[in-house]
C-alpha cells in the first residue's frame, strides 16, 4: 500500500481528536521542536487547544479538525497530539470519501487506534501505528530516524529491531493489522471492525491487570478473529500488573497461549512499540509484513 512521502520543508498538521493537551503542553512544544529540528514546518489545528472536559473540544470540533487537515494541500502529514477515550466519538461524523481523496500519513497510537483502523478500512489508506507528537519530546533518534525514512521513502522495505520473545514460532505473511488490544476490541461487531482475514496483528496494552488482557483476547477469540489472521505480534505491555490482588498475577506469556489454543499461526512478544517505549518503531497499517520466529524477523513494504 503506498502512501505519499514526505520532503525535507513539508508541513506537518497535529491535531488532538481525543484527549486536551492543557496538562502536556510542554511535551507538546518539545515534541513539536524535534520534529521541526528535522526540517520539518508544523501547523495547529484550529482547536487543538480546546478543552470539553476530557476532550479536546466538542466532538463537531475535532472533526472539523480532522477534515480541515486532511484538505489542506500543504500539509503532507497529519501527526496526533496525544491519545484519550473519546476518539470513536468522531467515527460517525468523519468524511470518509473526503480523506481518500486527500490521501496523506497519518499517525497516532493508544485509543487513536479507533480512527487509524476506521480510517484504513473505510478510506483504503495506510496509517501509521507509531508516536504522538507528546512522545516525540522523548522519543531515541534511532526510532525518529526509522520513522522518518519511512515517511520520506528512503527504503521499500523496512525491518524492525531483531529482538523480543518467541511465544509460537513460525512464519507468516500478511498486511498489518492492530493497535491498542482494547482499542481493538472496541470496534468489533461495528462497521469499522477491520478485516482481519490474512492479516498479522499487532497489538499492545497499558495499565490492564492480566485478567482483563484475558478477557479482551477472549473477545477476539469469540469473534473468530483468530480463525482469521496469519500471525501474531505483541507489543510492550505497560503496567499490566494487579496491584490490588497480586496473587491474581499470572503470566501473560501463559494467557496468550491459552487464548490462542487450538491455532497454529506464529506468535513473538517484542518491546519496540507501545506505552512507555522510547525506541518506539512505528508500524504501517496495511503494509505488507513478513514474520519469522527462527529470526526474531518483522519486516514491511510499502
Amino acid at each position: 500500500m503506498k502512501i505519499n512521502t514526505l520532503k525535507q520543508g513539508d508541513i506537518i498538521g497535529i491535531v488532538a481528536p481525543s484527549r486536551p493537551i492543557y496538562n502536556i503542553k510542554k511535551e507538546i512544544s518539545e515534541g513539536i521542536k524535534n520534529i521541526q529540528s528535522r526540517g520539518f514546518l508544523v501547523k495547529k489545528s484550529k482547536f487543538l487547544n480546546k478543552k470539553d472536559y476530557y476532550s479536546a473540544g466538542t466532538a463537531e470540533q475535532r472533526v472539523s479538525d480532522l477534515h480541515e487537515m486532511f484538505l489542506d494541500q500543504k500539509i503532507k502529514a497529519i501527526i496526533c497530539a496525544t491519545g484519550g477515550a473519546s476518539t470513536s466519538q468522531l467515527l460517525e461524523d468523519l468524511d470518509f470519501d473526503l480523506i481518500k481523496n486527500n490521501p496523506k500519513i497519518f499517525m497516532g497510537y493508544s485509543n487513536i487506534t479507533a480512527l487509524l483502523l476506521s480510517i484504513n478500512k473505510k478510506a483504503n489508506i495506510a496509517t501509521f501505528y507509531g508516536p504522538n507528537i507528546r512522545e516525540f519530546s522523548s522519543l531515541t533518534k534511532n526510532a525518529q530516524n526509522f520513522i522518518f525514512n519511512m515517511f520520506e521513502g528512503k527504503e521499500k522495505v523496512f525491518t524492525y529491531p531483531k529482538t523480543g520473545k518467541v511465544i509460537k514460532p513460525g512464519k507468516a505473511i500478511g498486511e498489518l493489522v492492530g493497535g491498542l488490544l482494547n482499542g481493538i476490541g472496541s470496534l468489533l461487531g461495528t462497521p469499522y471492525e477491520p478485516n482481519f482475514s490474512g492479516k498479522i496483528l499487532f497489538w499492545e496494552e497499558v495499565g490492564l491487570c492480566p485478567a482483563i488482557v484475558d478477557l479482551e483476547l477472549q473477545q477476539l477469540r469469540l469473534a473468530g478473529v483468530f480463525v482469521k489472521i496469519n500471525g501474531m505480534v505483541i507489543g510492550h505491555l505497560a503496567d499490566c500488573v494487579d496491584k490490588k490482588y497480586p496473587q491474581d498475577n499470572k503470566s501473560i506469556d501463559k494467557i496468550i497461549l491459552e487464548r490462542t489454543k487450538g491455532f497454529d499461526f506464529p506468535i513473538m512478544k517484542v518491546d519496540y512499540f507501545g506505552h512507555d517505549v522510547k525506541d518506539f518503531y512505528c508500524l504501517p497499517i496495511g503494509g505488507k509484513a513478513v514474520m519469522d520466529t527462527s529470526k526474531k524477523l518483522l519486516s514491511v513494504e510499502l
